[in-house]
């Protein structure tokens, strides 16, 4: 048999590089996976993918071969039923060499991708601290940080939170096309955080709505323009729009005539 060693950034580059130098379809080579990637360390320029890949002579040869009929063999529509049992069993395993699963939702993978990341990098931190998930909808997934030294990574008005938030994100919806929004909180700082902006809005919406004239509210970051939007999707008496662009970028409460 013949095999080789080939490292590269994932198991399918790797797998793919094997078959190559091999000069097979992948689909005749046996994998073992010497090393994986570990996630936070590979974005951050971490090991590699590293496989043994296997094909043996015998499979090499019998591809080049004439396929001459023997006695003992049987006839030929026996052998295509033969290997249809074979085939089904992995078409409906939806499973990945690596051992993934291709059939979970988009949401649940982004869930269990941001919470290996997050203990993976508490693990780093001298602090003393821990994530759990908190819910996984369609399009969001939630996630608590808890510990004694959980507010340290809130941040001056959150913006340390913000960034974890952003990277973990980034991290757990990399390579999927339908991924879901990462929503990363400590100690309730995006719980107060809300309930203060839903507050406000209706404060707000109630002077637009005395005085009958706009009111305008800067200095919002972008999700939470959208707790205003969604605080006030239901009064009748009011509408909510974004202007401007950029920094600039701020959120009106309009009166309805």
């Amino acid at each position: 048999m013949r095999s080789v060693e080939v490292t590269q950034k994932t198991l399918e580059e790797a797998k793919a590089e094997a078959a190559r130098l091999l000069e097979v379809p992948e689909e005749e080579l046996t994998v073992e996976v010497l090393e994986e990637p570990r996630r936070l360390l590979g974005f951050l320029g971490g090991t590699e993918c590293r496989i043994k890949a296997t094909v043996t002579e015998q499979e090499a040869e019998g591809a080049d071969e004439p396929q001459a009929p023997q006695p003992e063999e049987a006839p030929a529509p026996h052998l295509e039923q033969s290997r249809e049992p074979a085939e089904q069993p992995a078409a409906d395993a939806h499973t990945d060499p690596d051992g993934s699963t291709q059939d979970m939702a988009p949401s649940q993978i982004v869930a269990d991708n941001a919470l290996e990341f997050l203990q993976h990098a508490l693990a780093l931190m001298p602090l003393e601290a821990e994530a759990t998930l908190q819910q996984v909808a369609a399009e969001e997934v939630c996630i608590e940080i808890t510990g004694a030294d959980a507010g340290d990574l809130i941040g001056r008005y959150g913006a340390t939170l913000d960034a974890l938030q952003l990277l973990t994100a980034s991290i757990a919806n990399r390579g999927l096309d339908d991924g879901a929004r990462v929503v990363l909180d400590a100690e309730g700082y995006r719980r107060r955080r809300r309930e203060m902006l839903e507050g406000m809005a209706h404060t707000h919406a109630a002077q637009a709505k005395e005085t009958g004239q706009e009111v305008v509210i800067k200095d919002l970051k972008p999700y939470e323009r959208r707790l205003i939007h969604l605080a006030l999707k239901e009064d009748p008496d009011v509408e909510t729009y974004s202007e401007g662009e950029g920094n600039d970028r701020h959120l009106v409460i309009s009166p309805k005539t």
